[in-house]
């Protein structure tokens, strides 16, 4: 029998198998192919999923409905913690670095309210987060969607305040319109196996690249408090 982690990076591996076949099918006919029953997993479904608008974010209360998103990270050092907020742009990751290096902030907590992005980046500053020792919270009110989870899961604890909203979906790794399909689907899959490390890594099981896997792009699925703590992304 296969433990859990090793059960979540087979379904990962089948699902990119599966994905790859499909793609350069259509790539070689021109024509969509039907799909085989019982292969892929149904779409997310429920409460949980929503649509996803990576440019705007949950006001606080009282305010109006939504408020807009920054188009990259922005980073500041106040009231005790390391504040990271907007979507994750490319290049967000060495910006981080170099705000490190010349603020130099003495806080050894991280605030997310990202609305995800860039998923090197979103990995690369979850690497950074744990090589420094902070921890890291969605405080009430922020969200944490898409790529941002890597960022969350790089801290030594985790904390998700009530209020605070973390969700995933797929995401892709930069789109090429030049190369063939499955050079295309060879990137992918490299991207979802240096998730599938940075997860292991940082300690959080696996399995939450299938509720990410199950759901589309366009839509975001809202963990809840009780798979956060199933999945290890909170730690408290």
């Amino acid at each position: 029998m296969f433990s859990t982690p090793q059960r979540a990076i087979r379904a990962v591996l089948l699902s990119q198998v599966l994905m790859a076949g499909a793609i350069v099918a259509l790539d070689l006919r021109g024509t969509p192919a039907p799909a085989a029953p019982g292969l892929f997993a149904p779409p997310a479904q429920g409460p949980s999923v929503r649509p996803y608008r990576p440019d705007l974010r949950p006001a606080e209360p009282g305010a109006p409905a939504m408020r807009p998103m920054p188009e990259q990270l922005e980073f500041t050092a106040a009231d005790g913690a390391i504040g990271i907020a907007g979507q994750i742009a490319p290049g967000d990751a060495d910006r981080f670095v170099e705000w490190l290096d010349q603020t130099r902030p003495a806080d050894t907590l991280v605030s997310l309210d990202s609305s995800g992005g860039s998923v090197a980046d979103a990995v690369a500053i979850g690497r950074t987060i744990r090589s420094a020792g902070y921890r890291t919270q969605v405080a009430q009110g922020a969200v944490c969607l898409s790529a941002c989870p890597y960022m969350l899961a790089g801290g030594t604890e985790r904390r998700v305040a009530d209020g605070g909203v973390v969700g995933v979906h797929q995401h892709d790794f930069g789109e090429n319109t030049i190369l063939p399909a499955f050079m295309a689907i060879r990137d992918l899959q490299r991207g979802q196996a240096g998730v599938l490390d940075f997860l292991t890594d940082m300690g959080v099981d696996l399995r939450l690249m299938s509720h990410a896997l199950r759901t589309l792009p366009e839509d975001i699925n809202i963990l809840t408090p009780e798979v956060l703590a199933d999945l290890r992304l909170v730690t408290d």
